[in-house]
């Protein structure tokens, strides 16, 4: 997976206002706190202006790039899914605050740890799950519980937490 290959495409397309904003988010992510697991490709939540029209016409820049597969674009033989930062409310939070890192001498903005944790609770397929006990090992507990309060309304993801760690959230 060539990494570097697709944050320089996406900081192109930033720097040309293609996109105001992106992050990296899912098991990339992830692994940027937890030891390395398979993967098959890089989520890429992006932000724009101009709404879905402006989310739909990113498609049109990043085919200048690589070949359009649904919403991902395969770059240098690297699966890219790109999700609007609007399909998540956790997403959007993490986008206003996110961790700055280093790849390959390439600044990204990468969602922190605890954003990570409640958006694989969110979406709750089997690899989100076992995301979800290796992040639960490097997450701030009171910054956990602060995002619970603020983002999980209905109670939901608090009840996923606990059925998959045993510990209240």
């Amino acid at each position: 997976m060539a990494i570097v290959d697709v944050l320089k495409v996406f900081n192109a397309l930033k720097k040309q206002g293609a996109i105001d904003e992106f992050m990296l988010f899912g098991s990339v992510a992830a692994m940027a706190y937890t030891r390395p697991f398979f993967t098959r490709d890089i989520d890429i939540a992006v932000a724009v202006k101009g709404g879905d029209r402006a989310f739909l016409g990113l498609f049109k820049q990043l085919a200048k790039f690589g070949k359009i597969q649904g919403r991902a674009v395969v770059i240098q033989d690297t699966p890219v899914e790109v999700f609007p930062a609007n399909i998540s409310p956790i997403i959007q939070d993490a986008l206003e605050a996110p961790d700055v890192k280093q790849v390959e001498g390439i600044t990204v903005n990468v969602a922190k740890p605890e954003h990570l944790l409640l958006e694989a609770l969110r979406v709750h397929r089997s690899q989100d799950k076992a995301r979800v006990l290796l992040l639960d090992e490097v997450v701030h507990q009171d910054t956990l519980r602060k995002l619970f309060k603020r983002l999980d309304h209905d109670g939901t993801l608090a009840r996923r937490y606990q059925a998959l760690t045993q510990k209240a959230p």
